[in-house]
């Protein structure tokens, strides 16, 4: 299943209150920083959920 990040809850790097949490939790690289946002590389990902379980912000859902 994909993950998906709602740019309209997301904090993005410079306002996130924990500044970007999710790709640090993201050990397979599928989440990374791209111009001061959160980008998702669907190919990457391994569904293990640590992101959407850790957003602060409820940002990140599978679709």
């Amino acid at each position: 299943m994909a993950v998906k990040i709602d740019s309209d809850l997301c904090g993005h790097i410079k306002d996130c209150p924990v500044q970007g949490l999710c790709i640090k939790l993201c050990e397979q690289g599928a989440i990374i920083e791209k111009d001061g946002d959160v980008s998702i590389i669907p190919e990457n990902c391994d569904d293990c959920d640590l992101c959407i379980q850790n957003c602060p912000n409820q940002a990140i859902s599978k679709v």
